[in-house]
């Protein structure tokens, strides 16, 4: 034993690197109102910045013993030319997506990854010199742009991401937010979304212990007799949407008492008007926010599948408030009724068109939001100050009520999923060009795992929020 820990203690790196745990995580600083942009540069290991109008990406971070390191990279390089290409500017609008150096750096790497000597050039200026490098990556397949179900990079950078949850999942069964207070659960019901969709026997124990996490700290402080008391609407719905994912999932009704406290709570708590908010209080003078309806209305919808009925009065209150919020403009869902206009579209309009699907009601509505976030996809990094829910619930909404149009939207977001892949397991967190605050609430790292592999597995049929309709399928391959 005394040979192990000298080992462990003399080159703790080495042994992380050795158990997979050694990630690289983006050196990112939070831009509220788009002043710039940080991002992942993918098997690169390390972090760009851009700017309103920019052509290069300026290297803000390197990490050790990554294949820009070992290419010269160094801080304050500008990537100017990629392949022999002038990107694109980049714009800070919502609506480019991806346009410009990120679409050119992430297509690149994912085309040279599967030559025989995968070495990528660029072009640097390094202060008032011009430098050429070659870049050598780690080989990979390449993803599929048109049949996105069968890509075996896909496949395998989902399984990556769930074996990394799998090894830093904590012992209480929570993964690790980026704050204390009840972030922790919200994190952790999506991390275990994720488990339930890579469909891994393996993985069992650790779903559980992450249900029983978010039942101990979360759900068994609902107090049905005063909706006052108990979890924020955040994580009640989370909780109910991950519950019945596994009942779903394996057919275990273990904590089916759990999933109905849940979704009763959510009724309690929707006003005679149909607004709702954080908690049992409507804030922004009785206006509320949509986004807390549509997760319930998921949450509501899934948990109908296991048995459990939809409280008809909450259901249609809710409802109408969500209608009401629909911006005649886009097609999309606004931020509540009285500010129907935004840009930060997805989350909202995508987790309604889900629960929707789900549910067998309103399909023409549902897939006239589906159709507005096709339209609208290169807005899915931007969802009420973060990025995690508008991907999760807008390919969630798209693959469920507009199936035609999702191997269209998967090829645009091949490049985002490029520069998220790590080369030693997981994914780098990935967020928008503005507002990403609430993401760092909930933890870079968990999160950006949960929403990566959540986009990823979207292209199977297993979670019912991805279209899936077999129950008990859990393990079972497909």
């Amino acid at each position: 034993m005394k040979y192990i820990y000298f080992f462990v203690s003399t080159f703790p790196f080495l042994f992380i690197s050795l158990f997979g745990k050694s990630v690289y995580n983006p050196k990112l600083v939070n831009s509220k109102n788009g002043d710039h942009h940080d991002f992942p540069l993918g098997v690169l290991e390390a972090t760009g910045r851009l700017i309103d109008g920019d052509k290069e990406i300026l290297i803000m971070d390197v990490g050790e013993g990554g294949a820009a390191e070992s290419a010269g990279l160094v801080v304050g390089d500008r990537i100017v030319l990629i392949d022999g290409k002038l990107p694109k500017p980049f714009s800070k609008k919502t609506d480019t997506g991806l346009d410009g150096p990120q679409a050119l750096l992430g297509t690149s790497l994912n085309r040279y990854a599967v030559l025989p000597q995968p070495h990528l050039p660029f072009q640097i200026r390094r202060g008032s010199k011009l430098i050429t490098l070659s870049v050598t990556l780690p080989p990979s397949s390449p993803f599929f742009e048109s049949t996105p179900s069968s890509c075996s990079k896909r496949k395998k950078f989902l399984e990556d991401i769930s074996n990394h949850l799998v090894e830093v999942q904590q012992k209480s069964g929570r993964w690790k937010p980026g704050v204390g207070g009840d972030a922790d659960v919200y994190t952790t019901a999506f991390c275990g979304l994720v488990l339930l969709a890579n469909n891994d026997r393996s993985h069992l124990s650790s779903i559980k212990k992450g249900l029983e996490f978010v039942k101990e700290a979360s759900i068994a402080s609902i107090d049905l007799n005063d909706p006052k008391k108990g979890p924020k609407n955040w994580q009640t719905a989370a909780n109910g949407i991950f519950l019945a994912e596994y009942q779903l999932a394996t057919g275990d009704n273990t904590y089916f008492e759990e999933l109905k406290k849940c979704c009763d709570l959510l009724s309690k708590r929707v006003t005679e008007k149909g607004t709702m908010g954080h908690h049992y209080s409507i804030p922004y003078s009785g206006g509320g926010l949509i986004v807390i309806n549509v997760q319930a209305h998921l949450a509501w919808a899934l948990a109908e599948k296991c048995g459990h009925p939809i409280n008809e009065k909450s259901w249609r209150n809710s409802f109408s408030e969500v209608k009401k919020s629909l911006d005649p403009k886009t097609g999309a869902l606004g931020y509540s009724s009285r500010a129907r206009w935004s840009p930060d579209i997805a989350a909202r309009t995508g987790a309604m068109a889900t629960a929707l699907m789900i549910a067998g009601r309103e399909q023409e509505f549902s897939e006239s939001l589906a159709n507005s976030l096709v339209r609208l996809n290169g807005r899915m990094r931007h969802a009420h100050a973060m990025s995690s829910i508008g991907l999760i619930f807008g390919f969630s909404g798209i693959k469920t009520a507009a199936r035609q149009d999702y191997p269209k939207v998967m090829k645009t977001w091949i490049p985002y999923l490029e520069l998220a892949r790590l080369p030693r397991g997981g994914a780098a967190f990935f967020g928008g060009k503005r507002n990403i605050g609430g993401d760092q609430y909930l933890g870079y790292s968990s999160i950006g795992n949960a929403m990566v592999g959540l986009v990823l597995a979207s292209a199977d049929d297993r979670l019912f929020m991805h279209g899936g309709k077999h129950k008990g399928r859990f393990g079972i391959s497909n």
